[in-house]
């Protein structure tokens, strides 16, 4: 009796073991020093299978921190071309407490000109998704601290930013990415707890409400991190991935519309990471606006940090959180239900 106890205990401590084995390798224990981001850019002829990371086509905290003292770093970059120029807008990280959006410009896509700060408040501003919709431009930015999802309108392009409606109110939500067309107009957001919910109207300003199917996805991949990009099949929506840490990588989903449900799938799994040969990058990067200029033209740009040190921090309580969470997204995505 005593040795069948042995044996199991055994058998438990081995199985404990392994299992935090597993859970160390899919999100370590130990987490990297990072920070500072800095944003590159890029083009295709074609829709890219791999971005290759170009060291020469970067906009670095160092680069802007000459034009503007206060910079702490320059992140979540989206941009509009607007007849022969680029608006490339992001957020704007100071001294102060709370971040701007900044603007930057170019004509020809890889010289960029810092234009200022087009958008301040006394709340926190991030993640400034820009788009035209009836020949206005519009701006849907992270406003969580706001308790709200804000819709900014530009009244002189691209200054002049003023808030014209309040899409969703009374929650905080991080990274909204919205999507908009004559038959489908869906905007994913995402809450602290790990959630990436699915929001529906019926035109821009219309109420927009929860899809039937709430929650997309949950877990170390539920945050957006980039504009929607339609094609053939249906949208692609770049989705941040934490597994080693915030900022670590960034994968592609597919969701296909049809009647009144969705389907997710995950296309392209750690579409961008951490790039070790590009110090500005070496941590990850979690941030993609990828868009069809014609027929056989894309452009994209993208963020990404850089280790502060080769210390790490030790976070046990996390990587359990966050495999349980993704064990819920696996039952999420099998039609099951914990």
């Amino acid at each position: 009796m005593k040795l069948n106890k042995t044996k199991y205990l055994l058998g438990l401590l081995l199985f404990v073991l392994a299992l935090l084995a597993i859970i160390n390798y899919r999100t370590p224990f130990f987490r990297q020093d990072s920070g500072n981001w800095s944003i590159g850019y890029g083009a295709s002829f074609n829709y890219p299978d791999k971005i290759e990371i170009d060291s020469k086509a970067i906009y670095s905290i160092e680069t802007l921190k000459a034009q503007n003292d206060s910079t702490v770093f320059l992140a979540d970059p989206f941009f509009v071309k607007e007849k022969d120029t680029f608006y490339l807008f992001f957020e704007h990280k100071k001294t102060k407490s709370n971040a701007d959006i900044g603007l930057l410009t170019s004509v020809d896509g890889k010289n960029y000109q810092y234009r200022g700060t087009v958008l301040a408040q006394k709340f926190h501003l991030s993640y400034p998704q820009v788009f035209k919709y009836k020949n206005d431009f519009y701006m849907v930015p992270e406003s969580k601290r706001a308790n709200a999802v804000l819709l900014y309108k530009a009244h002189r392009f691209p200054y002049d930013w003023k808030i014209c409606d309040t899409l969703v109110a009374n929650v905080q939500l991080v990274d909204p990415s919205i999507y908009l067309s004559d038959s489908l107009n869906i905007m994913v957001a995402s809450d602290y707890a790990k959630n990436m919910y699915v929001y529906e109207a019926d035109s821009l300003f219309g109420k927009w409400k929860l899809h039937k199917q709430p929650i997309a996805l949950i877990g170390t991949e539920s945050r957006a991190g980039g504009r929607f990009l339609a094609d053939k099949k249906g949208l692609i929506l770049p989705v941040q991935n934490f597994t080693k840490g915030y900022g670590y990588g960034l994968s592609l989903y597919r969701f296909s519309f049809k009647d009144d449900s969705y389907t997710i799938k995950r296309e392209k799994p750690l579409f961008l990471s951490a790039n070790k040969n590009i110090k500005e990058f070496n941590a990850g990067m979690h941030q993609l606006d990828m868009q069809r200029l014609d027929a056989n033209h894309y452009y994209y740009v993208y963020d990404g940090n850089r280790l502060n040190s080769d210390s790490k921090s030790l976070n046990v309580w996390g990587p359990l959180k966050w495999n349980y969470l993704d064990f819920k997204n696996w039952l999420l995505q099998n039609g099951m239900a914990l």
